[in-house]
């Protein structure tokens, strides 16, 4: 549970505590290998729109300060998006169910 909600906690830097989780975990339960490479996986694949966000916003910025704007609501949305699978996937595993993020590449499996 702790390596779905640590996401929006740590943001960018979301991919790390379930890495550990998983790296910790993997060999002593299928269970909790499954919950941490799951949140590890969907973590890494948020990097990829985190990055897009950043760019837009500092690329705004330096470009078209008053439009940089738009930069911060896509890296809070995007934000916001891993708070709500964060949860689903945190609660799923609370009540013993084999989550799976809807839009996530395996790197770990």
């Amino acid at each position: 549970m702790l390596a779905h909600l640590s996401g929006f906690v740590v943001a960018c830097l979301g991919w790390i505590p379930p890495l550990a989780v998983y790296l910790a975990k993997r060999n002593q339960s299928p269970f909790v290998r499954h919950h941490a490479s799951e949140a590890a996986n969907f973590q890494l694949t948020l990097l990829i729109p985190y990055v897009f966000a950043w760019v837009v916003f500092i690329g705004l910025g330096i470009f078209f300060p008053e439009m940089s704007w738009i930069g911060s609501l896509l890296i809070a949305l995007i934000w916001i998006g891993a708070i709500v699978f964060g949860v689903l996937g945190a609660s799923g595993a609370n009540k013993g169910t084999w989550y799976r993020y809807p839009v996530s590449i395996r790197l770990l499996k």
